[in-house]
């Protein structure tokens, strides 16, 4: 298997399990009865102000991200004469949440004082996700084979 075929199945797994704690987080977000909280205050995270954005939880908004980057990320094995530019785009998805995660991180060590473990979660995978497809967009860089 080529390596950036391999970068864009990690890439892909990635995503997947974002989204799969996305959900869980929106589910709390509605059913705070249902969150489980092993490690840290989540219930204090959940219910802060922060949680929420003009009424749509940020659980969605990481949803909605790991979602597009599951369809770009998919669509360069459909679109392989777009896989330069759908990889940049994944990129420039994961460079903003990664900042915007480590925004969040932020507000729960020095406003909220409780540290989510789900958030913590996400914010890994969004990380990880970033350096895959920077990884990717390096690599892309090269220049072409020769035929």
């Amino acid at each position: 298997m080529r390596g950036s075929a391999l970068r864009w199945i990690v890439s892909l797994a990635l995503a997947i399990a974002g989204i799969a704690d996305a959900i869980y987080l929106t589910i709390v977000h509605y059913d705070s009865t249902a969150l489980v909280c092993g490690i840290g205050d989540c219930h204090t995270v959940q219910a802060s102000k922060y949680a929420e954005i003009a009424g749509v939880p940020i659980a969605i908004l990481g949803l909605l991200m790991y979602v597009a980057i599951t369809v770009l990320g998919a669509a360069r094995f459909r679109l392989p004469a777009f896989a330069d530019r759908l990889t940049f785009m994944n990129f420039a998805l994961a460079l903003a949440g990664t900042a915007y995660a480590a925004y969040l991180t932020y507000l729960e060590i020095a406003v909220i004082n409780a540290i989510c473990q789900w958030c913590v979660v996400s914010a890994l995978l969004t990380l990880a996700i970033l350096l895959v497809e920077g990884a990717n967009v390096w690599f892309g860089l090269e220049a072409p084979e020769e035929a």
